[in-house]
């Protein structure tokens, strides 16, 4: 009995062998480093999720406040090492913020060009963190919501719905950092969750306007001075990469 099941184990252990030898010679990689890109071949990607952002150096925004919208776009990225890629992205980004004391936001609709590079610390699920720049050019900007005004000892509640994109900068540029996780889906597609921080550093008023916002100025509080207002947010996204070479 001893000796069938000896014969047993080793026809067992034939099958096992040849079967991992036919998985690698199908995928000839270190099976702790599946996830990783060791051919360097190009990825593309979409990914969507939140942005939620405000206005910094802006008496009239509240810092605190965020709005909240969708991000959409387009990712790619070239491999310079398998734990080292240069990344590109083409993305819609709603920015903007929310009025102290009123109801009222300042919505602000980017197409935006983020460029970064993009470490891995770790194989499937890769752990990663990434810092670069980004370029804004911004499509459409408006003021919308209500707001009082005290007239006499009566409160006065005044609707606004205005066109502002004349009064602010087309362009935007600001830096960006992150961090994710992206695992393994199948040997073309990994998905993704990550979380990003951006700050711009371009003034977004380009004092052709006495009055940023196109209301009253004597009537709204705080005063809408033109001082140097910056975009800020932060942005949580999930989305699907894939390999164009299968791994």
């Amino acid at each position: 009995m001893k000796s069938k099941y000896k014969v047993l184990i080793f026809i067992i252990g034939l099958i096992v062998l040849a079967q991992y030898h036919t998985l690698y010679s199908q995928n000839p990689r270190d099976p702790r480093k599946f996830s990783y890109n060791t051919t360097k071949t190009p990825t593309i990607g979409l990914k969507g999720g939140v942005l939620l952002s405000t206005i910094t150096g802006d008496e009239a925004i509240d810092q605190y406040a965020k709005n909240i919208g969708p991000q959409i776009g387009l990712t790619g990225a070239f491999y310079l090492h398998p734990m080292l890629s240069a990344r590109a992205e083409l993305n819609y980004e709603p920015k903007g913020g929310k009025f102290v004391n009123h109801d009222m936001e300042m919505n602000l609709h980017y197409a935006s060009l983020p460029v970064y590079f993009k470490f891995n610390f770790t194989p499937d699920p890769e752990i990663y963190i990434y810092a670069g720049g980004y370029a804004s050019y911004l499509i459409a900007a408006k003021t919308k919501g209500t707001y009082e005004i005290i007239i006499g000892d009566d409160y006065i509640t005044q609707s606004i719905n205005e066109d502002i994109l004349p009064n602010l900068n087309k362009f935007d540029a600001g830096i960006i950092i992150g961090m994710g996780v992206q695992g393994r889906f199948n040997s073309r597609t990994d998905i993704f969750l990550d979380f990003r921080y951006t700050q711009g550093f371009i003034n977004l008023d380009n004092g052709s306007a006495e009055l940023r916002y196109n209301f009253n100025y004597e009537a709204f509080w705080p005063e809408q001075d033109l001082d140097k207002p910056k975009n800020k947010a932060f942005m949580l996204t999930t989305g699907l990469i894939i390999y164009l070479d299968p791994r």
